[in-house]
């Protein structure tokens, strides 16, 4: 770590161009041709760190190194993991947070961790793939305010589970999941914050007079006329009008006449 010293004579205005420099020079962060590193504190914290545009598979494997993980892939990692990771952290982070980072980091880029055989560490897998395999499954209120890819289930006492499953769709991402597992019953995979707020949304649709207005019948309403038969229909009144005065008919009285 470049440690900045101040001494006499010597400026602020100087001190912030030392600073910058060593920025510059990739201060905190992976270098032209030095492999990105992830390091801890004397408090067991990450050091703050920068990754400019660090490839996935060497981001992945140095998480694994730091947090001792056991991390896999279907294939080669290179093969496997495409895209890159851009961050500037200013502070220390404790090890949940980091796993959160870790969490957002994989999903920005396509993937998603699940639970790989006998509990022994992690499998990476692509999002879309990952919504069938062994993720952390809770009950609704239980969900973690958290980046990782999870499923929950959620029951209803309302509402039907096929119309809030409809619903819900068009709020959530294009590899997650809403099932109806049975009328009162919804499963839901996606990331776990995600999860949370859906479940607010749901909790406003589940209740006894939202449900008891979308069962309400509909009557069945006429269609919208067209201008040619709105004329047609005033000429046929206003003929019926002149038939009706010219019979001496005592029930169908002009405007300003007498029955």
């Amino acid at each position: 770590m470049i440690k900045v010293k101040l001494v006499a004579g010597f400026k602020p205005a100087h001190a912030m161009i030392v600073m910058a420099l060593a920025l510059a020079s990739g201060w905190g962060g992976a270098q032209a041709g030095i492999p990105f590193r992830l390091e801890k504190d004397p408090q067991g914290q990450v050091r703050p760190f920068k990754a400019v545009s660090v490839p996935l598979p060497e981001f992945v494997r140095e998480y694994s190194r730091l947090t001792g993980t056991s991390i896999t892939v279907g294939g080669s990692w290179e093969r496997e993991l495409k895209g890159s990771v851009t961050l500037f952290l200013r502070r220390p982070l404790k090890p949940q947070e980091l796993a959160e980072v870790f969490y957002r980091v994989l999903g920005d880029n396509g993937y998603a961790v699940v639970d790989a055989p006998a509990g022994n560490g992690w499998v990476i897998q692509k999002t879309r793939e990952a919504r069938d395999a062994a993720l952390p499954v809770y009950a609704i209120g239980e969900v973690p305010d958290s980046n990782r890819y999870v499923t929950a289930y959620r029951d209803l006492k309302f509402e039907d589970a096929e119309a809030v499953a409809r619903m819900m769709r068009s709020f959530m991402p294009a590899n997650s999941r809403i099932i109806p597992t049975t009328q009162s019953q919804l499963l839901i995979t996606d990331t776990a914050s995600n999860i949370r707020k859906l479940n607010w949304v749901i909790s406003r649709m589940d209740m006894p007079e939202v449900a008891k207005r979308r069962r309400e019948p509909v009557g069945p309403s006429a269609p919208p006329r067209t201008c040619g038969e709105q004329r047609i229909e005033k000429l046929v009144v206003e003929k019926l009008e002149i038939q009706d005065g010219g019979s001496g008919n005592q029930f169908a009285p002009r405007e300003g006449g007498k029955k």
